[in-house]
């Protein structure tokens, strides 16, 4: 087969099936594994990826389909395993595979053969070397050494680069535009499971694309489908917003129980002091926290924040803070998830209005909170609603204090307003739940009323029951 001749079947049905089987699995055998890529044929795919000697034997002669031939094999001095020496790649020549597929990483290989050596031996066989990479400098390297195909095989699965949840696009853009200089095709693989990302990596300018554990492995697309398990034991959970410092721990039916607060202390180190003693306190052994400002989810720290809270800017909710296993998100876009998690709202797009001290927003949709890499939460409180002033100086109870006049009521119903028009015209949320102590004040009710929207059930508790909603039921960012 030719390298034009491979682009032309992939214009035909770009979906490349591979069909593995993960370790152990009862699929396994080359007899099932045969049907199911006859499966895959029968619906139009053109190409296959195939692992095993015995695999693709049997596969080649019941389909006679064209295959990407590669040979899994562990060596005990190097990383490498796919298709890691000449003997695998003699192995998939015999076979007849139209295209072999390595790894072509530039790490020390068993037997101290080069990228190079195994491209030229493909060559030499009149057959296409299909390079699996993990990196920029992995492709350029590939491209450079004479590979006919470059694929995105091994994105996240080395120490090159960090794993992305769902397919590494941004490596793919990447590779697409290394690649036209050689006038190389590119194949998209990795983690592939919807077809909405098949599209995306065509229209990023794949030539084809690669998926397998969502066709046809089993033990993958279980695990895929498989719910997270649900904490079964009572964990700790704090509100930290401009007014209160709230602490309370939450059982797996989300009762709240020991519940303290207090006056907002004004310095960092009294806040993370006081916590520590309730976590002590209550003996639980994960906790999760709820706060104003910027969070990054995977650190813990608050990069960015309004000095409603004093002291806030650098923060630090995490293990290493409070010595038990910590997550904490803004508090907008935890509440937002807690609404998201009870029966009555489950499945939908739910967009939450946290109307405190500050204003609060967040947005779930497929069990999903919308934010950004770092924590990034909707800016709705930043928009302007009347008068150059924004949504959170007109709404926020900072600014309306504990007895607002009538005029400056009528103002916050005009922010009001202005956000629930924004975020239906953002979002086009199922529902708009409105939550904190604004939210659930008696003069602002006929307003959420008019406007369709409903008053949290959380009422008071709703930052409290956010975080509990991120301990118990840990969502994916």
């Amino acid at each position: 087969m030719t390298l034009p001749e491979f682009i032309k079947l992939a214009q035909a049905s770009p979906l490349v099936a591979s069909v593995q089987a993960s370790p152990g699995s009862p699929v396994e055998d080359p007899g099932t594994l045969a049907r199911l890529a006859q499966a895959s044929l029968d619906q139009g795919v053109k190409f296959l990826r195939l692992q095993g000697e015995a695999n693709i034997r049997e596969i080649r002669q019941k389909t006679g389909a064209p295959t990407i031939g590669l040979i899994k094999q562990t060596y005990p001095e190097s990383d490498v395993y796919i298709t890691p020496t000449p003997s695998e790649l003699q192995a998939l020549i015999d076979l007849g595979c139209e295209i072999i597929a390595f790894d072509a990483t530039p790490r020390k290989r068993p037997g101290g053969a080069t990228v190079p050596d195994l491209i030229a031996r493909i060559h030499a066989a009149g057959r296409l070397a299909m390079a699996d990479c993990d990196g920029p400098e992995t492709v350029a390297y590939a491209l450079k050494s004479g590979a006919d195909l470059i694929g995105t095989t091994l994105a996240g699965y080395t120490p090159g680069r960090p794993p992305t949840t769902g397919p590494d696009f941004e490596l793919l853009r990447t590779a697409v535009a290394l690649a036209k200089t050689y006038g190389k095709p590119i194949i998209a693989e990795g983690r592939f499971a919807a077809r909405w990302e098949v599209e995306a990596a065509l229209r990023i300018g794949a030539t084809a694309v690669v998926v397998g554990g969502a066709i046809n492995d089993p033990v993958k697309t279980t695990r895929m489908l498989s719910p997270r398990s649900n904490s079964l034991e009572a964990v700790g959970v704090i509100d930290i917003g401009g007014t209160w410092l709230r602490f309370a721990t939450c059982d797996s039916a989300w009762n709240l129980s020991a519940v303290a607060r207090i006056p907002l202390p004004q310095s960092r180190q009294e806040r993370t002091d006081w916590i520590k003693a309730q976590i002590q306190a209550a003996g639980v052994t994960r906790i999760a926290v709820s706060t104003g400002g910027t969070v990054d989810p995977a650190s813990g720290i608050v990069w960015e924040a309004k000095p409603i809270i004093p002291e806030h800017l650098g923060s630090t909710f995490a293990t290493s803070t409070f010595e038990v296993p910590t997550i904490a998100l803004n508090d907008g876009l935890a509440t937002a998830w807690g609404h998201a998690c009870l029966p009555q709202y489950a499945g939908m797009r739910i967009a939450t209005l946290a109307l405190g001290t500050g204003v609060g927003a967040g947005f779930v949709d497929r069990g999903r909170i919308w934010c950004g890499p770092r924590g990034e939460y909707p800016r709705l409180n930043d928009i302007q609603a009347s008068e150059g002033r924004t949504i959170e100086a007109l709404l926020g109870g900072a600014s309306l204090t504990p007895n607002p006049t009538e005029d400056a009521k009528e103002e916050a119903k005009i922010a009001f307003r202005t956000a629930v028009r924004v975020t239906r015209e953002m979002v086009y949320p199922d529902m708009i739940i409105i939550a904190g102590t604004v939210g659930l004040s008696e003069w602002l009710n006929e307003e959420i009323q008019n406007l369709g929207c409903r008053v949290s059930p959380f009422g008071t508790d709703a930052g409290l029951k956010g975080a509990a909603a991120l301990a118990l039921f840990p969502p994916e960012f």
